[in-house]
């Protein structure tokens, strides 16, 4: 018998605890039966072990789902703890080679019924003719093929790991025989999982196996491109100007590009819960939203109205407030006391202080307000949950040379830092980049993909890049029907037609940005 005659002892499925809770909430039968078939066509019976935490495994427990006569069930809490139960379940090595252990198993991060049968196939293939210890593909996205995990790099793993196992092995990768497996098309710029542990992911599965439940990973963006839809089901970020209008007259701002005759708008109260109602009522996604564009948020004279209307969406992710704060703090402060833990963790802030310097502060946002802003900051600090308070710095020449130490300072005061990149809005604003991100070959946009911009009066923009071109309005039209006239455009940027989409995509560097 040859040293590489042997097959994989079973199949573990780790069920994180997002994927847990979305499968708790969600019908699945037909998806486990699915990719259980074509684990069984490369391994026919393989033994297929579930790691689930308690609330998923009592369910499974007192369903009577035809499918679990092929599930064995374990309780577990970490994702360690259960690959240290699926090594005690591992059989002995067939030629007990001192130097050399080759029983291993095939690992899933989830319900993954989009696995490909052939790739599978190739992927363990390989893994023997290299004799690896850990084979995994960095190009395929989760669920296309499993990662393929040795009792010898099992028996490596410490007693607790401050990651994931998978980032682990990445940090100590030089200790192992690796298979790193590429495949063509590289879909990384897609940002697609195929694990059954969000409704955007799983709108994107069922559509896929819609077409073919034996789709292959070579056909998916084919298909994607002939139906972009199955690709851009809703937006996940949305940036609201509910005020129109600012106190300061910063030089990197692009409220220098529109009329001052539009200053000092706000939408109503009225209309702000219309718009969240129409977004609730017609995304199933999650979503986050980010008060800004051409204004002060915190000028707004109803916003805590405002925000607690979004607050109690149900599928919203965040509420992300842009601020300069340098007014009506202390109406913030007070209205922060009064939110629940609850709603505090969907709560963030950013805020906009691009230099620790005071005279270049005057300089960029025109007013002297340096040591009130950084006062306010740092009250806000003590009033939010660490994780929820960020500060900017827009990456311009002027501050170029003060990157180091305003990391250095913030860190001290144990503030997150956003690093974010200049825009020129396609040129029309002064240049002051200090780094060029033009891409060199222009792939699909993600804000066409994924984003929504609404101004002051509830029209939604085509892009936050061009103002002129709209796709209706969310007080007067439909949200279903201001989606869908986006999608015409963001399959031109999917085909690189982007000449053809009325925005300035070719004058553009906010390619490589992604939001949500």
């Amino acid at each position: 018998m040859k040293k590489t005659d042997y097959l994989p002892s079973l199949t573990a499925v780790y069920l994180d605890p997002s994927s847990s809770k979305f499968l708790y909430q969600t019908l699945t039968e037909d998806l486990w039966d699915i990719m259980i078939k074509k684990i069984d066509h490369c391994y026919p019976n393989i033994k297929i072990i579930v790691g689930l935490d308690k609330d998923l495994f009592s369910k499974f427990q007192s369903s009577n789902f035809p499918f679990l006569n092929r599930l064995e069930l374990e309780n577990v809490e970490t994702e360690l703890e259960f690959l240290r139960k699926i090594g005690g379940k591992l059989p002995p090595s067939k030629w007990n080679d001192p130097d050399w252990d080759e029983v291993n198993f095939l690992y899933l991060k989830g319900l993954t019924p989009l696995l490909d049968v052939d790739l599978m196939k190739e992927s363990f293939s390989r893994h023997k003719k290299f004799f690896s210890q850990y084979s995994y593909s960095e190009n395929l996205p989760e669920g296309i093929i499993p990662t393929i995990i040795t009792r010898e790099f099992l028996s490596s793993l410490p007693e607790a790991v401050s990651s994931d196992v998978h980032s682990f092995f990445l940090k100590n990768i030089n200790q192992y025989d690796v298979d790193i497996f590429f495949v063509a098309p590289d879909l990384r710029q897609f940002r697609l999982d195929f694990r059954v542990n969000q409704q955007r992911n799983f709108q994107i599965i069922q559509s896929l196996l819609s077409v073919d439940q034996n789709l292959s990973y070579r056909d998916i963006l084919p298909k994607i491109k002939e139906n972009p839809k199955i690709f851009r089901i809703a937006p996940s970020f949305i940036e609201w100007e509910i005020y129109r209008g600012c106190e300061l007259n910063c030089t990197f701002c692009p409220r220098q590009l529109i009329e001052k005759d539009s200053d000092n708008q706000h939408i109503s109260v009225n209309e702000a819960k219309l718009i969240v109602s129409k977004l609730n009522q017609n995304i199933h996604t999650s979503f986050s939203i980010c008060l800004g564009g051409n204004g002060e948020p915190l000028l707004h004279p109803q916003l805590f109205e405002i925000t607690n209307e979004i607050l109690e969406s149900s599928q919203l992710n965040e509420l992300m407030i842009e601020t300069a704060l340098y007014k009506n703090v202390e109406s913030l402060f007070q209205w922060l006391g009064s939110l629940s833990e609850e709603k505090k963790k969907k709560l963030s802030f950013i805020v906009n202080l691009s230099t620790l310097n005071k005279e270049v502060y005057a300089s960029l946002y025109g007013k002297d307000l340096y040591d009130t802003v950084l006062g306010n900051l740092l009250k806000l600090k003590d009033l939010v949950p660490k994780d929820s308070l960020y500060v900017q710095m827009i990456k311009m020449v002027e501050v170029g040379d003060e990157v180091d130490s305003y990391f250095t300072f913030f860190e001290k005061q144990q503030i997150n830092v956003i690093l974010q990149k200049y825009n020129t809005f396609a040129h029309k604003l002064k240049e002051r980049r200090v780094s060029d991100l033009t891409p060199i070959h222009r792939e699909f946009c993600w804000h066409l993909n994924r984003d929504l911009s609404i101004d002051v009066r509830g029209n939604v923009n085509l892009c936050k890049q061009e103002w002129k071109h709209q796709l209706g309005n969310l007080i007067h039209d439909s949200f279903g029907e201001i989606w869908e006239r986006g999608d015409a455009h963001f399959h031109n940027s999917l085909i690189g037609k982007h000449e053809s989409i009325p925005a300035p995509c070719l004058n553009c560097d906010e390619w490589y940005t992604f939001n949500a």
